[in-house]
């Protein structure tokens, strides 16, 4: 069951969450400001993704686990829909893990639901892909929030030139068999389930210099 909202000009919202009450309070808190406006509200994932596709926004706000789908897995499916649009991922249970997994879906902000409102109203104002913004609880930074080995830090390195675990054995004079576990622990410590999304994950966390790579 989705819910319409109030029209108006400025930067159109879609919220996406289970929590009616929540919900209830953010769609009249975004109607009270005059740069945003609230065009829908929908409790599950199928109803978000079938108002997004009628339903013309320009940031979505969404809950990271819904009745029916994870909202990471919303992220793609809503930017397919509409290109143009932003998303922000919003939990009650903030990790570091899932915070990881969303960045590198493609949303530009991971904020916990028990914040200040004025972090999510300046997540939907001014986050992008180049500079997301994560909750302080789930973040994760240069400064170790997430450890690698040595070891691993040189297998993530080459993770990040290209090469594949054979290429990364044998530059570092390890047995393949060594250099995937080494691949499997640091999959684990960035929440990831393939090669590719560890590598982009690792270089939006800064853990990997990407360069010139996309």
């Amino acid at each position: 069951m989705s819910l319409p909202c109030s029209d108006g000009p400025r930067r159109a919202v879609l919220v996406l969450d289970d929590h009616r009450a929540f919900t209830d309070t953010l769609r009249i808190a975004l109607d009270l400001h005059a740069d945003l406006h609230c065009v829908a509200v929908a409790h599950t994932l199928a109803d978000g993704l079938a108002l997004a596709a009628t339903t013309d926004f320009d940031v979505a706000l969404v809950d990271l686990q819904l009745p029916d789908g994870s909202g990471i897995d919303a992220i793609g499916r809503l930017r397919e829909l509409r290109p143009h649009a932003r998303v922000v991922m919003l939990t009650g249970y903030p990790r570091s893990a899932p915070a990881a997994r969303a960045i590198a879906a493609g949303a530009v902000a991971f904020l916990a639901k028990e914040g200040a409102l004025e972090e999510i109203l300046h997540a939907i104002r001014y986050a992008d892909a180049a500079s997301p913004i994560v909750t302080p609880a789930a973040r994760v930074d240069r400064s170790g929030g997430i450890r690698l080995t040595p070891r691993e830090a040189d297998v993530l390195r080459g993770l990040g030139d290209g090469h594949d675990a054979r290429q990364v054995a044998r530059a570092l004079g390890i047995s393949v068999h060594t250099a995937r576990d080494h691949i499997r622990a640091i999959m684990a410590k960035l929440g990831t389930h393939t090669q590719l999304d560890t590598v982009v994950t690792a270089g939006r966390l800064g853990l990997v210099d990407l360069g010139g790579r996309s």
